[in-house]
């Protein structure tokens, strides 16, 4: 029921998906603060509620438009229910608004396959990755994929790689002056470089751990798979297949660096994985293992909540 539901593109998908990321946030982050919420608060959490409804359909565009995945909503559903699985992601909101613009900026590098504003795609690239990292530090490890993403241009040159630091330096000179103008300081600079902790003590809450495993199984099912399928891709398609490796392994890495392991962390991981696993889905052959697969993704969520 859910493969076929699932397997078109549909308006009432997005509404559903809306509804759940609604309720999502409600139960997992509203009743968790104790004080009445107060109008300023209510705007604020609907305007995160808007925020992470539009990351499914950023994501959406994204494979759609770079041919990902095949014609289905099945990235948007597991990217769905992986978040209200882990609703400590929506208390923890430098993360939520860090990952969009990292989805912003991962829309351009996929883009870059082709030839048209190679110029402006990087340039924008690299505005979405140091907003990203204003908000979270580590998300600067994204520049990583951006310049692999210029080497897998066939007609390379210097001028490309000048163009990250461009950007850089544009959101950093900004960020300078409105630190100046309302703290008077350089000390933000000093603070926004956080500590690495490795202390994973918080884990061992059921309510992350066994997400963090589900998470953990479908990526080692799904991942040989999608390196084996690799070799078989057409010229067109491969570099975008390896750009996605890529960038799993660096959100893997910026949710490592994370300077505090609540779980939201782990937010790094979800789309990448979301269009891995679906990848996998799409193949497999037996309907009652492919349905069983997506009933256990959305059950998850539901049991956690009486747990």
């Amino acid at each position: 029921m859910l493969t076929s539901f699932f397997g078109k593109s549909k308006p009432i998908n997005f509404v559903i998906f809306g509804m759940v990321i609604f309720l999502g946030y409600v139960f997992g982050a509203l009743v968790q603060v104790k004080n009445p919420l107060d109008l300023s608060q209510l705007l604020i959490s609907f305007f995160f509620i808007g925020w992470a409804v539009f990351a499914i359909f950023l994501l959406d565009f994204i494979v759609r438009k770079n041919d990902l995945t095949y014609k289905n909503t099945y990235t948007v559903l597991l990217f769905t229910c992986f978040l209200i699985t882990l609703p400590v992601i929506f208390l923890d909101r430098n993360i939520l608004l860090a990952n969009v613009f990292l989805l912003m900026a991962f829309r351009r590098l996929a883009s870059l396959s082709s030839e048209k504003n190679t110029e402006r795609k990087i340039l924008d690239a690299s505005l979405w990755i140091t907003v990203a990292a204003m908000f979270y530090f580590w998300s600067i490890l994204f520049f990583v994929p951006l310049f692999f993403s210029i080497l897998q241009k066939p007609e390379t040159n210097h001028r490309l790689f000048i163009i990250p630091f461009i950007g850089f330096i544009a959101i950093f000179i900004l960020s300078t002056s409105f630190h100046l103008m309302v703290d008077d300081s350089f000390l933000w600079i000093v603070e926004w470089i956080p500590a690495v902790s490795l202390d994973f003590s918080a884990y061992n809450n059921i309510k992350i751990l066994l997400p963090a495993a589900i998470m953990a199984t479908f990526l080692i099912w799904a991942l040989p798979f999608r390196l084996i399928k690799i070799a078989s891709l057409s010229k067109k398609e491969k570099p975008n297949a390896v750009l996605l490796l890529l960038t799993l392994v660096v959100c893997m890495v910026i949710a490592l660096f994370s300077p505090q392991k609540t779980g939201a962390e782990l937010f790094f991981i979800i789309a990448p994985l979301s269009v891995i696993v679906t990848n996998y889905i799409e193949n497999v052959q037996e309907a009652r293992f492919k349905e069983g697969l997506l009933w256990l993704v959305v059950l998850v969520p539901i049991v956690l909540l009486f747990i």
